[in-house]
């Protein structure tokens, strides 16, 4: 990674032993580094205008609600600054999906997740792609995708990464009317009311996963992800 510049990252995680384990585990990555920490929102707020991090990592253990609040704190309404691109680590993100994500969040990952996760989800913050990864589960007997079709599952796994109709037009070489008529049938099928209740669906039933940026979702790469949900 020599030559590039390294990610840098504020971290803010009110109890002291485990934001010591994040700062070594991002430290130890060589295109990381962690320009700062904070335990309070106040601090969090000072050391972000300070330094504009490439993501804010903000560790919310059980309560979401006090996440919400450390968003509000680093971005305020009157605030000039562009919003954080803020990654929230977090115990069970199923229970907290719906409110963190309504808040504008792009970046929501389990606190059980590993070193590697962590450090990939910080990469593809950096890179400007919503992060959406939920803690394994057991296995299930279905797959909660099996109503669809390959080409229906392309556009779902694009949908709930952040991607844009416009953007799933380009990354799958189609129509932006036939992805909207592909997007309407997807929530059709699962019974989904909008693209942050398909998200939530998302997290649930464990479909969303680290990846590359922009690899196009070909049936190569859906089939696994499908065979992991069985």
């Amino acid at each position: 990674m020599s030559g590039s510049p390294r990610i840098s990252v504020l971290l803010v995680d009110s109890h002291p032993i485990s934001l010591t384990g994040l700062q070594a585990i991002l430290d130890g990555c060589p295109d990381l580094r962690v320009a700062s920490v904070a335990q309070d929102d106040a601090t969090a707020a000072t050391r972000y205008r300070e330094l504009r991090p490439d993501v804010v990592i903000i560790n919310a253990h059980k309560n979401a609600t006090q996440a919400l609040k450390s968003i509000d704190a680093l971005s305020p309404p009157r605030s000039t600054l562009p919003p954080p691109n803020v990654l929230v680590l977090i115990d069970d993100v199923g229970a907290a999906a719906d409110q963190v994500l309504q808040a504008g969040v792009n970046g929501l990952l389990s606190s059980g997740s590993s070193a590697q996760e962590l450090a990939a989800a910080v990469r593809i913050m950096a890179a400007g792609r919503s992060l959406l990864i939920p803690r394994a589960q057991q296995d299930s007997a279905d797959s909660p995708l099996d109503p669809l079709t390959e080409r229906e599952i392309e556009v779902f796994r694009l949908m709930t990464r952040g991607f844009s109709n416009a953007e799933i037009s380009e990354e799958l070489t189609l129509s932006q009317s036939t992805v909207k008529s592909h997007i309407q049938k997807v929530m059709e099928k699962l019974s989904l009311r909008n693209r942050v209740h398909a998200v939530i669906f998302a997290y649930e039933k464990n479909i969303i996963h680290a990846g590359p940026l922009r690899a196009g979702p070909d049936r190569e790469s859906v089939r696994p992800a499908r065979a992991a949900a069985r």
